[in-house]
């Protein structure tokens, strides 16, 4: 019970925390026509930022190109570590949890042994990691 409780105590401090800093944003755009300008450009730029990383990660995909390097940054495509099967009786026992439903970690261990998926099984999608030279 005190680990629920401390667990709750986490949740709302991270939300006062969120609700705070939302509060201040809004108080300095009512101060200042340029602060609320910049936090309605900064909201468009994010997203066009999203938007060009999901470009790069659908480009790498679509050539088959796993890692890639320039001078200013390294990305890596990994995958996700999360699977799907469109037929699951059709994937062996072994790759499966109790329930009938494709486990993760058995697929993830069976990749790694053998350096490729199982018949019948695809991977639901690949994770982009940026890394900026000089970081680590």
């Amino acid at each position: 019970m005190d680990d629920i409780k401390a667990l709750d105590e986490l949740i709302d401090d991270a939300i006062t925390e969120e609700k705070a800093l939302a509060v201040r944003a809004d108080e300095l755009a009512l101060q200042s026509k340029q602060f609320a300008e910049y936090l309605a450009a900064k909201k468009h730029n994010d997203e066009k930022i999203e938007m060009l990383w999901q470009m790069v990660k659908d480009e790498m995909i679509a050539e088959g190109i796993s890692e890639h390097e320039n001078d200013f940054i390294k990305l890596k495509l990994t995958p996700s570590g999360k699977y799907k099967a469109e037929d699951l009786d059709s994937i062996s026992d072994d790759l499966c949890d109790i329930k009938r439903t494709l486990s993760n970690k058995k697929v993830k261990a069976y990749v790694e042994l053998n350096g490729e998926l199982p018949e019948g099984v695809k991977s639901t999608g690949y994770i982009l990691r940026k890394t900026i030279k000089g970081e680590k």
